[in-house]
């Protein structure tokens, strides 16, 4: 019988914070989350909703402009560890010299009727041109092959395996993203206030909105159409 030896067992956010505070001062994790408590617990957070434990969490989850993301190594190792996962394929083909380097992904699952989906991505010299990643300093102008594999690589996983990673994308295309497109919108589409008041607001006979102003509206639409204006 395997002894589980993990620290990591809290009984409430308490005894998480404090975890989380002493691992901000170590000097064994990552650069962006020492000194960042809070980042340290919602990466534990989100790996423990994927799968991964405490430490794998801190080594394998990026925080990169408030969003989290996955390495594309730990994003291959997560899907690998589903038991509907069948195997996966991977492959590059012409020259980067040319430009027609292609690299392909092909990922199997195993469906409930016990039928093989087969998803295939691809990724080329020429998407990482439109979308302006040559001429990036770093990986893209010094490992340019491994970069189309890992992102080829990532697209597949995604689409089919979203349930494993619960909306998470892979560090690499998350890097990549344009800054403005990395910014969180700067209003929620509802507010707090907005989602109490519909929740404490009962519909009158007959309505089925639960917002009265859209009732109010409705109204208003009604007898406008009504008295033909």
């Amino acid at each position: 019988m395997t002894k589980d030896l993990s620290l990591y067992n809290p009984a409430n956010i308490e005894e998480a914070m404090k975890f989380a505070k002493a691992m901000s001062q170590s000097g064994l994790v990552p650069e962006h989350f020492k000194g960042k408590p809070a980042n340290i617990l919602v990466a534990v957070q989100w790996g423990y909703e994927i799968g991964l434990k405490p430490m794998q969490s801190l080594q394998n989850i990026a925080v990169i402009s408030g969003k989290a993301a996955l390495w594309g190594d730990s994003l291959l190792a997560l899907v690998k560890q589903q038991e509907n996962f069948n195997g996966i394929k991977e492959t590059t083909e012409g020259k980067l010299q040319d430009k027609s380097m292609v690299a392909t992904c092909e990922i199997a699952r195993l469906l409930p009727s016990g039928k093989e989906d087969i998803t295939i991505c691809q990724f080329s010299m020429q998407d990482a041109e439109q979308a302006r990643l040559l001429n990036k300093p770093g990986p893209w102008q010094q490992y340019t092959k491994r970069m189309l594999q890992l992102r080829a690589r990532g697209f597949a996983i995604r689409d089919a395996f979203p349930d494993a990673l619960k909306g998470l994308v892979t560090a690499e295309e998350l890097q990549d993203y344009p800054e403005e497109a990395k910014k969180e919108p700067t209003q929620p589409v509802v507010t707090p206030d907005e989602v109490k008041k519909a929740l404490d607001y009962t519909p009158p006979h007959g309505s089925n909105s639960l917002f009265p102003e859209q009732d109010e509206e409705e109204k208003i639409l009604e007898s406008e159409a009504k008295n033909g204006t």
